[in-house]
């Protein structure tokens, strides 16, 4: 799934933009800095590193200040039950500034108005991931599963795709 020819997608602080030809530096980092992949099973191989850039910007979404510095990365792929799904690696120095809930929320919106057939969108952390779990949670997520994969306890959650209320604004359900 790849989202070619996606205009960037603003939000107060942030920009979401497709990756550049100059982003494979900073996405190398993200594979590589055992901190920002304690959670997602270490560092990576040069081997796994240089097929994933080959398809660095295949459903990616570089996150930038507005400013132009890179704070992380959005993804929006299918999961193994073939539900859309929400992945994201934000740099440590920017941890802590709400720019990780303001990229993934628009993320999600995003995700909604291209893939007008998913009821639901999915994001899957480890358990052990506290971070990770409130930021699902504050974006409107809820847990709906929990299993062994990678040699560690994973739980998934979901956002059902927000009913429009006659005459208003849409409503996020969970579930």
């Amino acid at each position: 799934m790849g989202l070619p020819g996606q205009a960037p997608v603003r939000t107060k602080r942030l920009v979401l933009r497709e990756v550049r030809s100059s982003d494979p530096p900073v996405l190398e980092r993200m594979l590589r800095d055992p901190l920002m992949r304690r959670y997602l099973g270490g560092p990576v191989s040069d081997e796994t590193i240089a097929g994933r850039l080959t398809g660095a910007s295949q459903g990616r979404l570089m996150v930038a200040r507005r400013s132009g510095e890179i704070v992380g990365w959005c993804h929006l792929g299918r999961y193994r039950t073939g539900d859309l799904e929400l992945s994201y690696v934000f740099l440590p120095e920017w941890w802590g500034r709400g720019y990780a809930r303001e990229a993934c929320a628009a993320a999600i919106g995003l995700a909604f108005e291209l893939f007008r057939d998913d009821p639901r969108l999915v994001a899957v952390t480890q358990e052990a991931n506290a971070r990770s779990a409130r930021l699902l949670e504050a974006l409107g997520m809820v847990r709906v599963d929990a299993f062994e994969e990678f040699e560690a306890r994973q739980v998934m959650y979901a956002i059902d795709r927000p009913a429009r209320r006659p005459g208003g604004p849409p409503r996020r359900r969970a579930g």
